[in-house]
């Protein structure tokens, strides 16, 4: 009877271990294939998110083009600095402001502590003032740049790459040196915006290589380049642009 009671014992000892290491298989099959379904999910939601980042920035890819095409056909014509300036970002528009206060005050000892591109850029404005060739009141110095006449059609005119995008800022280089940039793009968001404040002394740096060669100042150079385009048309391209002219 003793023996017999031992069996059983051993018995149902035996198949208790047989049913929790079967439960304990079945647990480990169960998390295997959680965990393989998880994996599955979470490369399926990767690749997703990479496909949707991939459209997205063709899609900007697509908007900074025409963005751009729009904003080449806006300087062909006679468009109202409302929409060009909608089309720059805010701190190009505090800049242009910022320079046509400059060349209205600044004197020749004030342009001497100017880079090139902003003494060109207050030179130029100042000769379009005394030969009266602004046709317009207000924002003047963004028409200088942005009019079907300006400096940034002149340039524009140059056969130039492709535009590239890296996160949000855009850029195009001229096609014989697409890798560097001479214009410059900011996404805000919902639209790409020119970055005129940046763009202007990339687009003259070519320009300015000349004061390296010769050690000159940025003002001495804006005056030699103003002589060199404009002294078949206009006199007095000398010092005297250097002054305030009594705006």
């Amino acid at each position: 009877m003793h023996v017999l009671k031992n069996k059983i014992v051993a018995a149902a000892v035996i198949g208790s271990l047989a049913f929790f290491a079967g439960c304990a298989g079945s647990s480990n099959g169960s998390a295997d294939g959680a965990k393989k379904e998880s994996t599955s999910f979470m490369d399926e939601s990767a690749s997703v998110k990479d496909a949707k980042h991939q459209s997205q920035e063709q899609d900007k890819q697509t908007m900074l083009e025409g963005m751009f095409q729009e904003l080449l056909a806006a300087t062909r014509t006679d468009t109202p600095a409302e929409q060009l300036l909608a089309m720059m970002t805010d701190t190009s528009e505090y800049w242009l402001d910022t320079l046509e206060n400059r060349a209205k005050v600044y004197t020749s000892e004030d342009l001497d502590t100017c880079q090139f591109y902003e003494a060109f850029s207050i030179l130029m404005y100042r000769l379009y003032e005394r030969e009266h060739l602004f046709e317009v009141s207000e924002d003047r110095m963004l028409w200088l740049f942005m009019s079907k006449a300006g400096l940034f059609q002149k340039f524009t005119g140059l056969k130039l790459g492709p535009m590239k995008i890296k996160n949000d800022r855009g850029s195009i280089g001229l096609a014989s040196s697409p890798e560097v940039p001479i214009m410059l793009f900011e996404w805000d968001d919902t639209a790409w915006k020119l970055n005129l404040a940046e763009t202007i002394p990339l687009i003259t740096k070519g320009m300015e290589a000349t004061a390296s060669k010769k050690n000159w100042s940025g003002k001495k150079l804006a005056l030699y380049w103003i002589d060199r385009e404009y002294h078949m048309q206009y006199s007095r391209l000398d010092e005297s642009l250097c002054e305030p002219i009594g705006f």
